[in-house]
């Protein structure tokens, strides 16, 4: 006799807005989007043209995580991309 059993843990996703520099067209957003992907803690990132005024300078970027990332990891991950290393500057944002 086998016997299955169905756990269901929710996951607490954390949302926090960053403020993120650098961003001057919609290939920047599709760039930053994708690094800050690749953090294996990091569910979703919304940095799209959509959503924010491509004009307004910092760019907003609302990630959501399955736990606190600190921001200088968070620049890590922008910066692993060597040929945009520095372009982009993250930081907490000043709503």
């Amino acid at each position: 006799m086998q016997i299955c059993a169905i756990i269901n843990l929710k996951q607490k996703i954390m949302k926090q807005t960053y403020s993120v520099t650098g961003i001057m067209c919609r290939g920047c957003t599709g760039h930053v989007k994708e690094q800050i992907e690749k953090h294996p803690d990091v569910t979703l990132v919304d940095v799209s043209p959509t959503t924010m005024n491509l004009l307004r300078k910092p760019k907003e970027a609302v990630i959501s995580m399955n736990k606190h990332i600190p921001l200088a990891e968070l620049q890590l991950f922008l910066d692993k991309d060597s040929k945009y290393s520095g372009k982009y500057s993250i930081s907490q944002d000043s709503q």
